[in-house]
């Protein structure tokens, strides 16, 4: 069976036309801002964060591809930015998860405002990265609490927890009324029939979307037949495990047929065109 393609965020690129070319060849349905960490040290994922959450906004130097990502898919019905859960970030910096949510929800805030500045009034997923979260280490108690605060920084937003750990959480029936879509890596751990019944239910009863990362490098993608109902498969998405930093373009073009003929071969606004407004963003 055919389901849509979802990716989490970084690619290997130099090139920021070559990153937004594959998006636009690639994700189509949901154009996700990339992220290009090799390239660009301060593209890390916590490093953004942190560097958002010291000036209140989205720093346009830690993010190369943003104001090509605006030009091309500002007008898209829906699209996707990741970015380093407050878990995750209390965790890089040694420190209680309590500690970072005001001043992360303060950051995307900001980041917000500087969308809705910018023209992107769509629907956006929302997709918060917490790698450590596992079938060991669960969510902080207070979790869903900050899920709802996320609820209210926008209208029309999706909200998506993604864990690559190769041990995947087990869902919690209290958390999935606050998100919208869960991704998680199925390349390592089999999928047990309690899981499978588990997923089944919930897909029945709600409109969550599950994002299995299943898709191997250098493989070529044609497909797959998920362990879970075929009658949910327009919200059974697929894709890598995890992002793609470390994978080849070669790998890239030949798991995706990605064609690295460029269809951007200019900027596609000039300085100081369409591009979001820092100054303003910096208001509370």
């Amino acid at each position: 069976m055919n389901h849509p393609l979802f990716f989490l965020g970084s690619l290997p690129y130099d090139s920021v036309i070559d990153a937004v070319n594959f998006v636009k060849q690639c994700s189509p349905s949901l154009p996700f801002l990339p992220q290009l960490p090799e390239a660009n040290p301060q593209e890390d994922m916590v490093g953004q964060v942190l560097r958002g959450i010291e000036l209140g906004h989205w720093d346009e130097q830690a993010s190369s591809c943003l104001e090509y990502f605006q030009n091309e898919f500002v007008d898209a019905p829906r699209f996707k930015i990741q970015l380093a859960g407050p878990m995750t970030v209390a965790r890089s910096l040694s420190t209680q998860f309590d500690e970072v949510t005001p001043s992360w929800m303060q950051f995307l805030k900001g980041l917000m405002k500087q969308l809705r500045q910018a023209g992107f009034q769509q629907e956006m997923w929302l997709q918060i990265d917490e790698p450590f979260w596992s079938s060991e280490v669960p969510l902080p108690p207070n979790y869903v609490e900050f899920l709802g605060e996320v609820r209210k920084s926008r209208e029309k937003l999706k909200i998506g927890l993604h864990s690559c750990h190769k041990n995947r959480p087990k869902m919690d029936e209290v958390l999935a009324p606050f998100t919208d879509f869960f991704s998680f890596n199925y390349s390592v751990m089999p999928t047990t029939v309690e899981e499978i019944e588990t997923w089944n239910q919930i897909l029945s009863i709600t409109d969550i979307h599950l994002v299995l990362g299943v898709i191997a490098k250098g493989v070529p993608f044609e497909g797959v037949i998920t362990p879970f109902d075929e009658n949910f498969r327009d919200r059974l998405w697929v894709s890598p495990a995890c992002g793609l930093y470390d994978w080849t373009s070669e790998d890239i073009q030949k798991t995706f047929q990605f064609s690295t003929e460029p269809s951007l071969q200019a900027p596609l606004a000039g300085p100081g065109q369409s591009r979001i407004d820092l100054e303003n963003a910096k208001e509370t």
